[in-house]
């Protein structure tokens, strides 16, 4: 049984835990310029356990973004067949539609699952759905729009059903990913997901939402479990996660000043940041 996310990032102690995005770190690092980590599920996970081993990773994260990327990349029918102009939504629609990429995941997440077991929270991470839809249909057809309610109301339509095709793996939860150059103009805008929200309820999973802004007049829908923004932000769901990668890697306030009260916090490490330094990082913040 999947562990409840929730709790689980609610849960404070002595030595805080992390929520570690290290794709784009480990990536640089244990892969060459041209190599793809998702071809097989046994290429996959020969690369995520040697990078979740580095940092010490106490949540599983698979980006979902990361594996269509590297379809696109390795396969050159992907983008053909997502292109259509007349209607926006027809590039997300194909594109979660396939076979090949859709089946890679849910094979990643059993060797996942299999390997990591209960010991620690599973999650997939993706763009919300106004951002996927976006990312999608430049992607397909090169082209910049602006989506309006109806839209995303599709799209999100659409995430839910490809969330459905794992209902019965060992997931904890899902993390929407807002871009900063794609914000909801207010909190309200984030009910446009609830087929999202009614799917991970349905299963049982925590839904969180990430927001790259700190705004004290953000109110978040109550379907929303937590929440991962900047320090300072007011967001109000049951658990705020306070992103600190800025203040850490730019070496702005104090640890002790970073730790949040529930004993948790999230951060990204950037590509380039040298290993001892990151391992002195790590080491001096579960110290405190």
């Amino acid at each position: 049984m999947a562990i409840d996310l929730v709790n689980y990032l609610s849960a404070g102690g002595v030595s805080p835990r992390f929520w570690i995005d290290f794709n784009a770190y480990a990536k640089k690092l244990l892969l060459g310029a041209e190599e793809n980590p998702w071809t097989t599920p046994a290429t996959y996970m020969a690369f995520y356990g040697q990078a979740h081993g580095l940092v010490s990773a106490e949540i599983v994260v698979i980006d979902v973004w990361d594996l269509f990327e590297h379809w696109f990349e390795e396969d050159q029918n992907a983008l053909p067949s997502m292109a259509g102009k007349r209607r926006v939504t027809v590039a997300l629609k194909r594109m979660l539609e396939a076979y090949q990429p859709r089946e890679l995941l849910a094979e990643v997440i059993t060797a996942m699952s299999n390997n990591y077991g209960d010991s620690v929270p599973l999650v997939l991470v993706m763009p919300s759905p106004r951002s996927l839809l976006v990312k999608a249909h430049k992607a397909a057809n090169g082209i910049e729009i602006e989506p309006d309610e109806m839209n995303v109301d599709t799209a999100s339509m659409y995430v839910a059903d490809y969330l459905r095709y794992f209902s019965a793996l060992n997931l904890s939860g899902v993390l929407l990913v807002e871009d900063a150059d794609l914000m909801p103009a207010c909190g309200e805008e984030l009910n446009w997901y609830q087929p999202v929200f009614n799917v991970a309820r349905h299963y049982r999973w925590s839904v969180g939402v990430q927001l790259p802004f700190s705004d004290e007049g953000f109110k978040l829908p109550e379907a929303i479990d937590f929440s991962i923004s900047p320090a300072g932000s007011k967001t109000e769901t049951e658990v705020n996660l306070v992103d600190i990668t800025s203040p850490i890697w730019d070496g702005e306030g104090s640890v002790d000043m970073l730790v949040p009260e529930n004993g948790f916090h999230y951060m990204s490490i950037p590509a380039g940041v040298k290993p001892e330094f990151v391992l002195e990082t790590l080491s001096s913040l579960r110290e405190n």
